[in-house]
């Protein structure tokens, strides 16, 4: 009888940790879950000290929990301002759905594709090496499709740190969780 109670004893305890465990898996998870608002570009050195930084972005990047990420950037330091309202409004012949036509110069779409970016697709997340991968199913420049990025991360607090996971690379995006 005793080694039934001390078995049983047992079996639930390694229940409960396993759940205790799945349920910090999941809060991990979930703190890379929603929309995060860009804040900087770092220019790291070797030491991954920042020596420069470039706040004239605006950006979003949301995380689904169905591992469907998006992310889109809009550089505004160099843009000038070509169209009023709509991204067709140049040509009144568009209904803002489609590809439409536009009276745009080269010069005019070099600037918008130059100064946007933008893409779509899957995500996974690798806890142990902290490495988030982006493989892209759309994107603004289609020959970036089924692109894969990874990226080397860090979460403090209401903040994620994503950089190139290339050990020679010395950049990183600064994100803050949406509230």
């Amino acid at each position: 009888m005793r080694t039934l109670l001390f078995s049983i004893l047992i079996i639930t305890s390694f229940f409960y940790s396993c759940k205790q465990a799945s349920n910090k898996t999941n809060n991990i998870s979930e703190s890379f879950l929603g929309s995060w608002r860009f804040v900087e570009e770092q220019e790291l050195d070797s030491t991954g000290a920042v020596i420069d930084r470039d706040t004239n972005v605006d950006g979003l990047l949301i995380y689904s929990p169905e591992g469907k990420m998006n992310v889109q950037l809009l550089y505004k330091g160099t843009r000038q301002k070509i169209i009023n309202d709509t991204i067709m409004n140049n040509d009144g012949a568009s209904s803002h759905l489609g590809l439409g036509s536009n009276a745009w110069s080269t010069e005019q779409a070099r600037t918008i594709i130059d100064t946007y970016d933008a893409y779509f697709g899957d995500y996974s997340i690798d806890w142990q090496y902290q490495i988030v991968t982006h493989t892209m199913t759309g994107n603004l420049r289609p020959e970036k499709n089924g692109t894969i990025y990874k990226r080397r991360f860090q979460l403090k607090n209401d903040s994620l740190f994503l950089r190139d996971a290339k050990p020679d690379q010395y950049w990183q995006v600064v994100w803050v969780k949406n509230k």
